[in-house]
């Protein structure tokens, strides 16, 4: 499977593993920025292998994807637009979880522990 660490640029892997304990806000912004950065080419690489996946769907829907927003991503949208900033951000944000074991970091409460993630 592709590595984001080798696609993506250095600081927004960094960025990424560093900020899952600051602030959404703080993150969220400075994620989608850094992505505005990446080479188009690159993130239409990370989004085909995520959708490569066989519970693509799942976990699109998961990401609160709406369906539509993932078949038009399919059909070739302009990832970095502004109508698609988010689902790519997460889409980029959920492959670099789990390619950097973030989901291992979180501590997840024992009430929460049924709730599929």
């Amino acid at each position: 499977m592709l590595k984001m660490m080798d696609v993506l640029e250095q600081s927004l892997v960094q960025n990424f593993s560093d900020s899952l304990f600051s602030p959404a806000e703080q993150c969220d912004a400075q994620f989608s920025q850094e992505l505005l950065n990446v080479a188009d080419i690159d993130l239409q690489n990370i989004v085909s292998a995520f959708f490569m996946r066989a519970d693509a769907a799942d976990i699109a829907h998961a990401l609160d994807i709406q369906a539509e927003t993932a078949e038009a991503i399919q059909a070739g949208a302009d990832l970095k637009d502004e109508a698609f900033m988010t689902a790519t951000a997460k889409i980029v944000a959920y492959c670099l979880a789990l390619e950097t074991d973030a989901f291992n970091q979180v501590d997840v409460p024992d009430s929460l522990q049924d709730y599929p993630m």
